[in-house]
């Protein structure tokens, strides 16, 4: 047994794993859509005068998937400008609320009377683990039909406890995207929200866990079509990781990847070497990496020795710095001209030779984070040792200096402030919240980004990404199966990284290793 029964994310543990069941357990995601296509394309086409727009996979994740079936229909017809009478419990006709949903219902249910339902593999070796790992685990769903699914595919009992569609009603627990069940679950799991993780495939869902306040926020991007606004999707509405399957919160499929068991750089050094081959292009982020992290986010100054390495290196491959600070703010401290620089997470990007990009709507969040600037004005100043820091394009409130009694306001502020603007969105990091544009940009964006369009991937270069926070896990994602990811230890959260380094010293003997490779191999 592996002894891990407590894994750290932030300041806090994750001591239980809380997994919405359709399409992160169950495979049965494409059976729901093809029963509302089914229902909802027969209501277009009789509507329709001639041409009609079908029910499409982008209508079912952003409308039904994830929510209770009348609320469902209720969204997909307000998308399309369609008012129906809500009809009766056991209406059965295509003119009312009611009548819809139940005749979804009634195509499920006969595929269920057909089949037994799948369960995804990376789903039941993650939670394997868990038990092992005396992790409790628990499954819920909006569906009323949830009980009968679990049995069908025959894992009720690997769940220390479950909610269906039915006892939430009996409970009066409001639908996602409110937390009401998530809470229900974590306290049935026997801890509090903030040292549980939530396992989600819907928007509604990680809103859920978001607005919860749960330890960690994990979005499972199973999407094919249109893979990266789903990612963007699930990231902007609060995921901490986003990852394409639970294997990625596994290593080698047997126990947790966390900080603390990933592959040390140094323990495999020869098969990195390997990898790299040639050309690399590396990218570093900044706090906790090149520095340490500091109690006054101004002090964070980069070592001489540091600045030394960055230089080298960048002398043999192109390398760019994404920070969360401002790009003129990281650009000064660094003061290297052939580095590329992104700032604001990524929002705002310079380079050699007076290189400059930032995403097309980038200027017009500029106005509403000014606004919400303002707002928290007043929350910072009632609360001891809480600081705002304004960037170009974010906002970032600290509270390393914040009392636990009073985090919880400072947040709620937070929170209050993001309600308000429905194009701004929050994120976590050590001690900081962040609020940043509900853009389809982030650290990972911004690396894909350089790839394709600067000299960063010319040549086949091999991505080398180095970082410790969450928002990294944005460039860890975006990387997954195309380069190698290192994460540099901070307590023991889980990461999608691929090998660990123990601090901002190993990150710089790290880069002096990388210049010391022979021609032939690091060309």
């Amino acid at each position: 047994m592996d002894d891990m029964s407590e894994i750290e994310k932030g300041d806090g543990v994750i001591d239980a794993f809380v997994f919405d069941m359709d399409g992160v357990v169950t495979n049965t995601a494409d059976v729901h859509f093809a029963a509302w296509k089914e229902v909802f394309d027969d209501l277009l086409r009789h509507r329709a005068d001639g041409d009609y727009k079908p029910f499409s996979r982008a209508d079912y994740l952003a409308h039904v998937d994830g929510i209770p079936r009348y609320d469902g229909v209720r969204a997909f017809l307000r998308s399309r400008g369609i008012d129906l009478p809500e009809g009766d419990e056991d209406d059965e006709s295509e003119t009312t609320v009611r009548g819809l949903g139940n005749r979804k219902n009634e195509r499920f249910q006969a595929w269920l009377d057909r089949n037994q339902v799948p369960v995804f593999g990376d789903a039941r070796r993650l939670i394997d683990v868990l038990r092992r790992n005396d992790v409790k685990v628990g499954v819920f769903s909006a569906s009323r039909n949830a009980s009968r699914v679990l049995e069908s595919a025959g894992v009720r009992d690997l769940f220390d406890a479950a909610i269906d569609g039915i006892e939430a009603d009996d409970l009066g627990l409001a639908p996602k995207p409110e937390a009401d069940i998530l809470v229900e679950m974590a306290r049935r799991l026997g801890c509090a929200p903030a040292h549980a993780a939530i396992v989600e495939d819907a928007v509604s869902g990680v809103g859920a866990g978001s607005s919860g306040r749960f330890g960690l926020v994990v979005g499972v991007n199973r999407q094919q079509e249109d893979s990266r606004r789903q990612a963007h999707a699930l990231r902007a509405n609060g995921a901490d990781l986003v990852v394409p399957d639970l294997e990625r919160l596994l290593i080698d499929g047997q126990s947790l990847r966390t900080m603390n068991r990933l592959p040390d750089v140094w323990d495999h050094a020869a098969a990195l070497q390997d990898r790299l081959g040639g050309r690399i292009a590396l990218f570093l982020d900044y706090d906790g990496t090149l520095t340490p992290i500091v109690e006054d986010y101004r002090k964070a100054d980069i070592s001489d020795a540091m600045v030394n390495e960055i230089r080298r290196a960048a002398e043999r491959h192109p390398t760019a710095i994404i920070s969360g600070r401002d790009l003129d703010d990281v650009r000064s401290r660094v003061g290297l001209e052939r580095v590329f620089y992104a700032g604001s997470h990524g929002f705002d990007i310079a380079g050699p030779g007076g290189f400059h990009k930032r995403p097309e709507e980038a200027d017009s969040f500029v106005q509403l984070l000014d606004e919400a600037e303002k707002e928290l004005a007043g929350p910072i100043r009632r609360i001891p040792g809480a600081e705002i820091e304004r960037k170009t394009f974010s906002i970032a409130l600290h509270f390393r200096k914040v009392s636990d009694a009073d985090t919880p306001e400072l947040e709620q502020a937070v929170d209050d402030t993001v309600k308000r603007h429905s194009k701004l969105r929050k994120s976590r990091g050590k001690k900081v919240f962040q609020i940043q544009p509900r853009a389809e940009w982030d650290k990972g964006r911004a690396v894909e980004w350089l790839l394709e369009h600067a000299r960063l991937g010319e040549d086949d270069a091999m991505p080398l990404y180095i970082g410790d926070d969450l928002t990294d896990e944005d460039a860890f994602g975006a990387l997954s199966g195309r380069g190698i990811t290192i994460v540099v230890r901070s307590g023991d959260r889980f990461t999608t990284a691929d090998y660990a380094l123990a601090d901002p010293d190993d990150v710089r003997r790290f880069l002096g290793w990388l210049c010391e490779q022979p021609a032939e191999v690091m060309s």
